[in-house]
């Protein structure tokens, strides 16, 4: 071998003498950085626990086997070099993908902590003036006359006074009734201030009469208060072969929160039976009159919230004859951020509409809100954030109102769960889950949540999705949270729609495909 090849082979190699070259050293940092990769993705996975025994044994053999070629390919000095170069290259991909990996199922798992908290049950109650009132804080109160409800929500609302008149002293109150009374007390200046549970805000913007309530009036001071939290459920071993029920709520709410205690605008139940892989949604329109459970009062369904998730519950349980395992809440605000991290959604829609002008959030992410109207044609849909919050919101272009909007927000539903389910979601998951997070909660323990995705891991099989909503004949009746001086817009339930809303349930939880009659 001449002098300059021998030189050139010493570069690469090393001498004969066992040292190491730039190609040995590159491999062995490789190596090292492929090996601590593995080690962090195995701790990771093991850590999250949705890998059933036989994938998590091929899975430590497979990193097992990467390593070991790789050791095999490294560690001896005398390899090629083009193979050792080629071997690096690829154990520092692999090391990236392990570390995307390993950061994934960290999100995965963050997030499953988050949206498993349950939400808040805490109440925010609140000192509303008129809007052009010169009162700022509630210190320029002193000596104002206040009023609140004679019985509805007065724990709170005694719970504020008092600590009200803890810093002030004597308050003066006049009391009213029923809800508009209390509006109308207020903008008549018939007092100077009113305490207000913040999610009856939302009850007066849907009543005929009240909608520039919150623009005509001012909040200057709120006032939060804890509710005992509910019982954890405990991890049900069978999750993945027995079917459950799911309460799915959606509220409007204005709050940095997934408030628990106020209107839910969606009413949907999802029936889930992972044996057969059928899932059954069944949307309950929110003006369905019904009976109020811990009331004994008849009133909205959307109301039934104000009083408590498990009211809503309740209710729908009565009126399906079936038990709710589970709640899932969303934020329909919180929304916009997962749709358009998911880059949108396509939906098909039965009929083209306007929308009215309606509130959406501003763009720029500040929290504020713009109003703004979109336009959907029949047939496919490609929505981002604020038009998908538009289209499942809308109902005053449609004659049958709610029970159209109800199939919309179920077209919402399909069309985030395939896209979520795309290969898509891989380069905004980030983003998917930390906007989820924010919009999302559920009493579903943590464990049962990881066995269905470690069911769906073992056998891949697809879902059979079953829509069903349901209609009722407009009326108007007596609210018992508005009061009982007036009648307000109701649906009527129809009870031929309720009675085949009962046997899909019941088809779907004794494992057979629902069958949807014309």
């Amino acid at each position: 071998m001449s002098y300059r090849r021998r030189n050139a082979y010493s570069s690469y190699y090393g001498s004969r003498g066992g040292s190491r070259g730039p190609a040995d050293w590159l491999g062995l940092l490789a190596l090292v950085c492929m090996l601590v990769c593995s080690v962090i993705l195995l701790v990771r996975v093991l850590d999250a626990g949705v890998l059933t025994t036989a994938l998590t044994v091929v899975f430590i053999l497979v990193l097992v086997l990467l390593n070991g070629l790789h050791a095999f390919v490294q560690l001896p000095v005398r390899r090629s070099v083009a193979g050792k170069l080629i071997c690096s290259v690829v154990a520092l991909v692999l090391s990236a993908a392990m570390i995307f990996t390993s950061t994934a199922a960290g999100s995965f798992m963050k997030f499953l902590s988050n949206i498993t908290s349950g939400g808040s049950a805490k109440t925010t109650v609140s000192v509303v003036v008129r809007a052009d009132d010169k009162a700022e804080t509630v210190n320029d109160t002193f000596g104002y006359t206040y009023g609140i409800l004679e019985a509805l929500d007065r724990e709170n609302t005694d719970a504020l006074l008092s600590h009200i008149e803890d810093g002030m002293g004597q308050v003066q109150t006049e009391t009213f009734g029923t809800l508009p009374q209390l509006a109308d007390a207020l903008l008549n200046k018939q007092v100077d201030a009113i305490i207000l549970n913040n999610s009856y805000f939302s009850v007066l913007k849907g009543t005929e009469g009240y909608q520039n309530f919150s623009k005509d009036t001012k909040v200057i001071y709120r006032f939060s208060i804890d509710n005992p939290d509910a019982e954890p459920i405990a991890p049900n071993a069978n999750i993945s072969r027995e079917p459950f029920v799911v309460y799915c709520s959606g509220t409007d709410e204005r709050v940095d929160y997934i408030p628990l205690n106020s209107r839910s605008d969606t009413n949907i139940l999802a029936v889930v039976n992972p044996s057969t892989h059928q899932i059954l949604l069944v949307s309950t329109p929110r003006d369905y009159y019904l009976t109020l459970p811990s009331k004994g009062q008849k009133d909205k369904l959307t109301h039934f919230g104000l009083y408590g998730i498990e009211e809503s519950i309740k209710g729908l349980e009565q009126l399906y004859n079936v038990d709710v395992n589970y709640y899932a809440r969303v934020h329909f605000a919180g929304l916009v951020g997962v749709i358009d991290a998911l880059g949108g959604i396509d939906v098909n829609s039965d009929v083209a509409f306007n929308t009215v002008g309606m509130e959406v959030p501003d763009e720029d992410g500040s929290g504020n809100f713009h109003f703004a109207a979109y336009s959907f044609q029949q047939g496919l849909n490609h929505l981002d954030g604020r038009q998908a919050l538009a289209f499942a919101r809308e109902r005053d272009a449609f004659d049958d109102g709610d029970m159209q909007r109800g199939r919309n927000q179920m077209l919402v539903i399909q069309g985030i769960v395939n896209k979520a389910a795309s290969p898509a979601i891989l380069k905004s998951y980030q983003d998917v889950l930390a906007a989820a997070s924010d919009s999302i909660a559920t009493n579903m323990p943590k464990e049962d949540i990881i066995s269905l995705v470690k069911m769906q891991l073992q056998d891949m099989s697809g879902w059979n999705i079953t829509t069903y909503g349901l209609a009722g004949e407009n009326s108007a009746d007596y609210c018992y949270s508005l009061g009982n001086d007036a009648r307000y817009a109701v649906v009527l339930p129809n009870e031929r729609m309720v009675a085949t809303a009962q046997d899909l349930i019941q088809q779907v939880l004794r494992g057979e495909t629902p069958v949807v009659n014309p």
